[in-house]
Order: C-alpha cells, then structure tokens, then sequence
C-alpha cells in the first residue's frame, strides 16, 4: 500500500488529471470534493470514452514508461 496517497478533486481540468496520471504512472485516481470526501475513482479509460483521445494518449504514454514511483520492478 502506498504512504502517499494520490488523488484529484471533482472540479479538476481534466488536462490536468491526466497530466497527472502520466507523471505519477497510475491509470486510476481517487477523485474528492473539496471537503476531502471520496465522491468516485477516475480511470484513464473513462477519459478516453468521454472524448479526449489525444490527451488520453499522452498520459498513457507516460503511464507506459518503465519505472516510476510504482514500479514493480526490484531496485
């Protein structure tokens, strides 16, 4: 499990989330109201469904990449 938990909040560009998911290599993040309650899971695919091809590949290009903070790989 990870110490860090990663998230975005409901009212995020969605430019901006994906930015994310491609620095942090995740294909799902947690997304919160501004009160920091849980409202739902945001995935690369449900971007990709609701018109963002273009970005949603950018992030999975990065998402791609070996390594990264959640490797599974032995360092």
């Amino acid at each position: 499990m990870s110490t860090d938990v990663r998230y975005c909040f409901d009212d995020d560009d969605v430019d901006d989330v994906l930015h994310t998911m491609g620095a942090l290599q995740v294909r799902r993040l947690p997304v919160l109201n501004r009160d920091k309650r849980l409202v739902g899971i945001i995935s690369l695919g449900d971007i990709a469904m609701n018109g963002a091809p273009a970005e949603t590949g950018e992030a999975l290009s990065g998402i791609s990449q070996p390594g990264g903070e959640h490797s599974q790989t032995a360092h």
